[in-house]
């Protein structure tokens, strides 16, 4: 899965499927959320029909579903997934899915598959299919929680400027410089309301805002080689902004899990 400052659709699946399991938000609002950026989503797996995104949340509730998880997997890293099986394969594939879960730990996994129909010329639109598998998993929720990143994030975000710093690759050209002080701007201001529904904690609001902050300048900095001029150089900065990327993943997950369900 690629970092970007945008949400992945697992994350809206999850965050405003778990408010509308609250009845924080209607049926409608959770599928309008959900599909802001697209023009439409689909379910399979759950029934021997397509159903549209409403239908299907309406579907895992009657089914004994309870909470939504957001998982963000890369090689390497499993990051939110307990078992293998069909939905982890999928999932580590797609870099991302959603587990609706049951009291018991049971349930469905969801994955999103993203098609892009038209042209440059004339507009494009694009589609999503959720594919739903079973999935059961035992014990508490494996995290990460907000206290598990918080303390790594603030270091990974020092860590990244000395980095940059000591790289040369913050020797930015005058339209990236402009870039990152736009993207810090945007980190700041309407982050709550696009992305996070009303119930949850200001700790995980500023735990995303940091995420994404993050994110913007680890895109910029793979855009420019700086002073990494040697082999040596090279695979340090590399080295560098993998783990920077994997603690923005982390930081993610346990702000986009961190909705508290009413008992």
């Amino acid at each position: 899965m690629s970092i970007s400052a945008g949400p992945p659709r697992s994350a809206l699946l999850t965050v405003w499927g778990n408010a509308w399991l609250a009845g924080e938000v209607s049926l409608p609002q959770l599928e309008a959320r959900v599909g802001a950026y697209d023009d439409r989503h689909v379910v399979q797996g759950l029934t021997p029909q397509l159903l549209p995104l409403d239908r299907a949340a309406a579907r895992l509730r009657a089914d004994g579903a309870s909470r939504l998880r957001l998982v963000l997997p890369e090689p390497g890293d499993a990051l939110g997934l307990a078992a293998p099986g069909p939905f982890a394969v999928a999932a580590m594939s797609a870099g991302e899915g959603v587990l609706a879960l049951r009291e018991d730990g049971s349930g469905r996994g969801l994955v999103p598959t993203l098609q892009v129909h038209g042209s440059v010329v004339d507009g494009t639109v694009t589609t999503v299919t959720w594919t739903a598998y079973d999935v059961s998993r035992a014990g508490p929720d494996p995290g990460p929680l907000l206290s598990d990143v918080e303390h790594d994030l603030r270091r990974g975000i020092l860590e990244c400027a000395a980095t940059l710093r000591d790289l040369d690759v913050a020797r930015w050209r005058p339209d990236v410089a402009r870039a990152l002080r736009e993207l810090r701007h945007q980190a700041r201001s309407g982050l709550d309301e696009d992305q996070l529904p009303g119930g949850y904690p200001a700790r995980a609001r500023q735990l995303l805002t940091s995420a994404r902050q993050l994110a913007g300048v680890l895109q910029l900095a793979r855009q420019d080689s700086g002073g990494a001029l040697d082999s040596r150089e090279a695979l340090g900065r590399e080295l560098a902004l993998r783990e920077l990327a994997r603690l923005v993943r982390r930081a993610q997950v346990a702000a986009y899990n961190a909705y508290e369900l009413s008992p």
